[in-house]
């Protein structure tokens, strides 16, 4: 799990804290609110189960079952009548149970929805990954003003009109902030196709997801036979941003085809990776639909999610997580710089 994977219950909680706020506040005060940031953060109790289940599965669970719309309905329904049972003489009713544990786990879906991660949202039945891809898996824009309105209304009286006031407005500006990444998504996404068609005319273009932290600076990942190419684009940049060639290589893994461990990193990429062979002989395979830190000191791009694929004494398929460490601070300073239209130090990085 990375710093990134800790970061990220913050909004969930917040995003629950708003829901419990809005559905039960008038009848529970604060804790309403805490209620929320816990229900808003029970989908991802699926993390515990990842150390009994095997590596190609673990892959799998991660906002797998928990993340779907029938677990959202089914919980809803199991929880709603305990919590009106103890709260029954605040006057909370079954119905008024029922929404509010149902908002407060369907927008910790919602949200990660928004994320290039992705979300089994229609599991069991299909283990297709939902994503739009418009936020970063955290992004301060997004989640400051529900954690401000969250503040603010523990600071008012139980009941006053204030609260729900405050509580509306913070999640205002957070819906509105997401709007507006729909649109920056929807310029980069034009911009990057019309370089794409100019100099890579045979290309798809697969996507266009944000950088850490913002909705400003733009990555855009394009297919073509056999290789992929990545580009940015700020709307800050006054020239065209540098394309990263990166050959696919998928021969150099053909060994390990029909594998399940391969087919479930094939799955958990949706398709698009590349591999690599290493200084050291190590075969990894790289997802290249997420995006890369760049390390400063070494001038080098270093994939997010890689994997070194081998086979162990007994015949047995392993693929181990493969990561390089980047000292995040400088790496935060350049993205800073790049999404302000300075390209030059973004740019001087060796290709992986």
């Amino acid at each position: 799990m990375t710093k990134l994977d800790i970061m990220d219950p913050v909004t969930q909680a917040a995003m629950g804290g708003v829901m419990g706020e809005l559905v039960l506040g008038r009848k529970l005060g604060w804790r309403a609110i805490a209620l929320g940031c816990l229900f808003g953060t029970l989908p991802d109790l699926d993390v515990f189960f990842l150390p009994f289940a095997e590596q190609a599965q673990q892959l799998r669970i991660h906002r797998g079952f928990s993340h779907s719309i029938l677990a959202m309905v089914s919980f809803a329904f199991i929880f709603c009548k305990p919590l009106s049972l103890v709260w029954r003489k605040q006057g909370v009713t079954t119905a008024r149970a029922w929404w509010f544990v149902f908002l407060a786990w369907s927008t910790h879906v919602m949200v990660d929805v928004f994320t290039s991660y992705g979300t089994q949202v229609f599991g069991p039945f299909s283990d297709t990954m939902i994503a739009t891809s418009n936020l970063f898996i955290i992004d301060p824009f997004f989640t400051l003003p529900m954690v401000i309105g969250l503040v603010l209304v523990c600071l008012k009286q139980p009941g006053s009109p204030e609260r729900l006031r405050i509580m509306r407005r913070a999640l205002l500006i957070s819906s509105l902030y997401v709007a507006f990444s729909f649109t920056m998504k929807l310029w980069a996404t034009n911009r990057m196709k019309a370089k794409m068609i100019e100099e890579l005319p045979e290309a798809e273009f697969i996507s266009a997801t944000p950088t850490p932290f913002n909705t400003l600076l733009w990555r855009g990942l394009i297919e073509t036979e056999d290789a992929y190419w990545v580009t940015y684009w700020s709307p800050f940049d006054d020239r065209d941003s540098k394309l990263e060639f990166l050959p696919k290589n998928r021969d150099l893994l053909n060994v390990f085809q029909g594998e399940e461990l391969y087919e479930t990193l094939d799955w958990f990429a949706q398709g698009h990776w590349v591999a690599r062979k290493l200084e050291d002989g190590k075969r990894v395979l790289v997802a290249v639909r997420f995006g890369e830190m760049r390390d400063l000191e070494e001038k080098e791009i270093c994939p997010r999610f890689q994997w070194h694929l081998y086979f162990d004494e007994a015949g047995m398929m392993r693929a181990p997580r493969y990561a390089k460490q980047v000292d995040a601070k400088p790496m935060l300073g350049l993205l800073f710089e790049r999404m302000w239209g300075r390209q030059d130090r973004w740019e001087e990085m060796k290709e992986f």
